[in-house]
């Protein structure tokens, strides 16, 4: 695995190799969440239904400076911008494990 702050469970999704994102940046949903459930990776693509594949390298993968976050209630949210020193993202739902509500 690519090592980065950011580690993602979804292995469905297409950007997902290794547990590693490399889809350049990702979008986290949840403008009202107040806890993990409501929050979610738009970004998220089901390789199943998907016509192309990952094609990963270093500087594709993403971090957590590479998050647009829409959780407004998340102690990490600044400005749309994540600034948790690690985020993870689960495997069932893709939402961000990490969100923590102020």
């Amino acid at each position: 695995m690519v090592n980065s702050n950011l580690s993602c469970s979804a292995e469905s999704c297409t950007y997902n190799d290794g547990g590693a994102c490399f889809s350049g940046s990702i979008k986290v949903d949840g403008e009202k969440a107040n806890t993990t459930s409501c929050t979610c990776c738009s970004t998220y693509v089901d390789r199943q239904s998907c016509g192309f594949t990952n094609s990963s390298n270093d500087c594709d993968c993403v971090g957590t400076d590479n998050i647009h976050c829409k959780a407004h209630n998340c102690k990490y949210n600044d400005n749309e911008s994540c600034k948790a020193s690690n985020v993870k993202i689960n495997a069932g739902n893709a939402s961000c494990e990490t969100f923590c509500c102020e």
